[in-house]
């Protein structure tokens, strides 16, 4: 495993979806996910720009959420997009972004 294969993870891309957005072969992700062979700059920077696009959707969830009548149960509803071209089309980074929304909002019960 890699570093790059974490980020992968993290961001819960599949491996034909990273090939898309960050406009590479499969064959690219398959051996930067499994090698020691680091992709170029570019490539980090397009995972840092989906990085930068999920927390920015987390945090604007949790800015607009009314805490002063926040309930647990309404941690289960919580639905956002993410904007920006990188990471909006795919359900791994959807995911991430609604869970560190989620954890945001669970620190007003702790």
């Amino acid at each position: 495993m890699s570093n790059f294969s974490d980020v992968m993870s993290y961001l819960g891309l599949a491996t034909a979806e990273a090939a898309t957005a960050l406009n590479v072969s499969e064959d690219e992700i398959v051996r930067w996910c499994s090698t020691n062979e680091a992709p170029p700059l570019h490539i980090w920077q397009g995972l840092v720009r989906m990085l930068d696009e999920i927390r920015i959707s987390a945090e604007e969830a949790a800015k607009s959420a009314d805490l002063d009548h926040l309930e647990a149960t309404d941690l289960n509803r919580i639905d956002l997009m993410v904007p920006g071209q990188a990471a909006s089309d795919f359900a791994g980074p959807k995911r991430a972004a609604t869970a560190l929304a989620v954890a945001a909002l669970a620190r007003v019960f702790v």
